[in-house]
């Protein structure tokens, strides 16, 4: 099965914020944790996001082995297995681990796992009204990063 990946093109972004607002409605949560984050650091804005690590920090650092990593690249955490103990939280190099405090457990981008599997976009990838978030086949997004991004490096 195919690797799937979620890619921000950061000079795009004009930050709207359209993209917390979707993963937001689509995961219902509520006021505080924001799966995906959007920093505005004048005049540029970074998205924050889970990369779905080969290596998963959060992975190696869960004490109940709740995250996992499914047959399609993605980093998963099991809401039944997380203790909350936010060992993960500490560990994510990208500040993408979020706790809940309703449910008491970590929580993350799935990159919309449910709506993958019905083979539809994720919810942050359809409103963004700049496109500049992709989703698709690891290698095809890594391909097209080559196409595009290192010919501007080289002017």
């Amino acid at each position: 099965m195919s690797k799937f990946s979620l890619m921000f093109y950061k000079k795009n972004c004009m930050g709207c914020h359209a993209c917390e607002v979707a993963c937001k409605q689509e995961h219902q949560l509520g006021v505080g944790p924001r799966l995906v984050r959007v920093i505005e650091k004048s005049p540029d804005f970074y998205p924050v996001y889970c990369h779905h690590c080969a290596d998963a920090p959060c992975k190696e650092a869960c004490p109940v082995d709740a995250i996992s990593r499914n047959e399609m690249g993605l980093v998963l955490i099991d809401k039944e297995v997380c203790i909350g103990c936010k060992e993960c939280l500490e560990a994510c190099p990208f500040g993408a681990m979020q706790y809940d405090d309703d449910q008491e457990i970590a929580i993350k981008c799935d990159l919309c796992f449910e709506r993958l599997k019905n083979d539809q976009a994720p919810a942050c990838s359809l409103v963004c009204p700049t496109d500049c978030i992709s989703w698709g086949e690891t290698k095809s997004l890594s391909d097209r990063l080559v196409r595009e991004a290192l010919p501007q490096k080289m002017k």
